[in-house]
């Protein structure tokens, strides 16, 4: 049970250093840099033969995409703009490129959940340019136009290069395994430059009342808990645990980026505590898988 609470416990270094240091804010142009990283180093260990879409993925899709769009609709007609934009960047977060892992350790199909995370992120990466621009009220042109340019860098180049990298040297697919601290270094950084900015944000608008802090935090636990249950449902007896992981799992550091770039450092807050409650989750589902194999083993 510890070793399975040492990464979700991890979290709280960055993010209070980040506090801490709301100057490190100016480090900002590195996220998107980080984060094609991390994604390179994930698309390279894709095998194109693992993709097997099914009619569940396309409807995971879409559930992913209203997760984001209704709470924040309803938010919005119950004058709650800063909780509904929350609640958009919370909901719309694609899977998660560790949750194929963790259905690995929990004796699921990972192939699926690996197929969910291609659709997803990619789904959720066309979506954006239409949906941000209603959701932040910005509708030129050119806002749409940047959108865009930045998506297809942040998910267009790690994936044109990971293609390239395979090509040319077949062993590079297994660099992710060989890097995983490396990536989670990544995302510590990552969180501690979100932190930073976070602590700015708040020294710059004292107004900013700390129950809204309070309300994102519980309004995220609720999205995070509806994801997983929903998944479960829609996956039904044979990918329940898969659909499940699909959908509550989210690749937050993405979302994160994009809150950051487009909206505010208050709306990131809701994926950055989604990181808390989805990991909590995952250990205590890693520990109940463990601990049901310890017993058939015992019986046995």
């Amino acid at each position: 049970m510890l070793k399975t609470l040492i990464r979700p416990s991890m979290i709280f270094i960055p993010f209070i250093l980040g506090m801490m240091f709301p100057a490190a804010h100016s480090l900002n142009f590195l996220l998107r840099w980080i984060l094609i990283g991390m994604l390179y180093l994930v698309f390279l260990q894709l095998d194109p033969h693992q993709l097997k879409p099914r009619k569940l993925h396309w409807q995971l899709l879409l559930a992913n995409i209203l997760m984001g769009v209704v709470p924040c609709a309803l938010l919005f007609l119950f004058g709650a703009p800063q909780l509904a934009l929350a609640a958009f960047f919370i909901g719309i977060a694609p899977t998660a490129n560790a949750a194929p892992v963790i259905m690995n350790f929990l004796r699921g199909r990972a192939g699926f959940v690996v197929t969910s995370f291609v659709i997803t992120n990619l789904g959720v990466a066309l979506a954006l340019p239409l949906l941000l621009p209603l959701i932040t009220g910005n509708s030129s042109f050119a806002f749409i136009w940047e959108i865009f340019k930045v998506l297809l860098l942040v998910i267009g180049l790690p994936i044109c290069a990971a293609a390239v990298t395979r090509r040319i040297y077949p062993k590079s697919k297994s660099w992710h395994g060989k890097c995983r601290n490396i990536s989670f270094s990544a995302w510590s950084l990552m969180l501690f430059i979100i932190a930073a900015g976070a602590s700015h944000f708040f020294r710059s608008n004292p107004d900013v009342p700390k129950l809204l802090v309070l309300e994102i935090a519980v309004l995220s636990l609720v999205i995070c808990a509806i994801n997983f249950t929903l998944g479960r449902i829609m996956g039904g007896l044979k990918y329940g645990r898969e659909a499940s992981q699909s959908l509550g799992q989210k690749n937050t550091s993405f979302i994160i980026f994009v809150a950051i770039t487009f909206a505010n450092p208050l709306a990131a807050l809701g994926p950055i505590f989604y990181v808390l409650w989805h990991n909590s989750w995952n250990a205590i589902q890693l520990y109940r898988c463990d601990r049901r194999r310890l017993r058939k083993m015992l019986k046995s």
